[in-house]
């Protein structure tokens, strides 16, 4: 028993001179105030010990939260330098940053730039804000402050990068995604960013270099496939270009995008039954589905298989009519132009019948309309006669 009072007052001692030295090393002001407070809950402490006297639930719970609780929290926050006012300020500001309160935010960022000092993640949350309520000015600046006192911070070079793409300041755009590259080169915004920079220039072959390097690491992302593939078309290689299509087809099914593309390759080189099997597999989707059913039908024709073509020209245009307009200038379905003329005779016709069964239906409506008021009037002046 004696052991242990002797140790919690040893550490009650050792806690205050803590929280003094730290009082007299870097001006502290509410050690004045924790240490006062320690030191009378420590006197009591010391005088119930040497008494002997029981102390009671309630007491020990206070002196072990004033003496011994909150002087290590003090002593931990002070010795790390964490100053609460200032965390808590800093959470307050993530908050409203998630929160999309760009202008509360830079406000905040001010505060603590004021008290702690210029960051480089206070500049790139700032840079964030700025880009966010179009200022790009402030933006571009605050991003590259945040580089001037970061320089691996990869974030702050991409985001400088698409300010300056945005700017028309392609070339040092570019200088600006191969540094964050460079720092990080799994950075995936970056590279693919890189690869647009480049292709809005023209620059075609240097994005399709750029693109596979970044392929290199990011194996698994169709999207560097498709856009590589999209280039390689732009510049002729078709084979090339169907090898990447295929790839991102792969990755991901329901790339749709990818097998149309793969359907005009295959029909441009004349492989028509391959041409058929990719415009296939997008028939079910909602967008493609009558582009592709389209190219069905000029595949077929292009095969000499009439009969398919028209039935699935018919098909495309009950969805949508623009395709009979792209039919009847179509040099593929010159041949069958009598069989799309039947079709549209036929059609009109069709409607025609409709019309005229409609304008009956509304004859006869209205025939039976008369006949009921005709009836109504005549009971109504029975009555008055009766």
């Amino acid at each position: 028993m004696i052991l242990d009072k002797i140790v919690v007052i040893s550490v009650a001692i050792i806690l205050i001179i803590c929280l003094c030295y730290r009082y007299i090393k870097r001006y502290a002001p509410e050690n004045v105030i924790i240490v006062a407070l320690d030191s009378l809950l420590l006197a009591i402490y010391i005088t119930f010990a040497i008494t002997n006297t029981s102390i009671h639930l309630y007491a020990q719970i206070g002196i072990f939260i004033f003496c011994f609780l909150i002087p290590e929290i003090a002593i931990m926050l002070q010795y790390n330098n964490i100053v609460l006012k200032r965390k808590i300020l800093y959470f307050a500001m993530k908050k409203s940053y998630k929160n999309k309160e760009y202008e509360k935010t830079i406000a905040m960022i001010e505060k603590l730039v004021l008290e702690e000092g210029r960051k480089a993640e206070y500049l790139y949350i700032l840079g964030n804000c700025y880009k966010e309520l179009k200022d790009f000015i402030n933006a571009r600046d605050s991003f590259a402050l945040a580089i001037d006192l970061d320089r691996k911070d990869y974030k702050s070079y991409y985001e400088l990068g698409l300010i300056l793409d945005e700017t028309n300041k392609k070339e040092t755009a570019m200088i600006m995604f191969r540094n964050a590259l460079k720092i990080k080169p799994d950075y995936y915004e970056a590279a693919e960013a890189l690869g647009i920079c480049l292709t809005s220039q023209g620059r075609f072959e240097d994005a399709v270099k750029a693109y596979k390097e970044a392929v290199k690491i990011h194996e698994n992302s169709c999207e560097l496939y498709y856009n590589i593939g999209m280039l390689e078309m732009e510049i002729g290689h078709y084979d090339e270009a169907e090898k990447d299509f295929e790839k991102a087809g792969q990755i991901n099914p329901n790339l749709y995008t990818a097998f149309y593309n793969l359907g005009e390759l295959n029909y441009i080189k004349g492989n028509y039954d391959k041409a058929i099997e990719e415009y296939k597999k997008i028939l079910k989707s909602s967008t493609y589905g009558p582009k592709a059913y389209y190219k069905l039908a000029v595949v077929y024709a292009s095969k000499k298989e009439f009969e398919l073509a028209m039935s699935t020209l018919e098909y495309v245009i009950e969805i949508d009519l623009k395709y009979l307009k792209m039919a009847q200038n179509e040099f593929v379905f010159k041949p069958m132009i009598d069989k799309i003329e039947e079709y549209i005779k036929n059609k009109e016709e069709l409607e025609q019948m409709k019309k005229e069964k409609k304008n009956y239906m509304k004859d006869r409506l209205r025939i039976f309309k008369r006949k009921s008021q005709e009836n109504i009037s005549n009971v109504t002046q029975d009555k008055v006669a009766e």
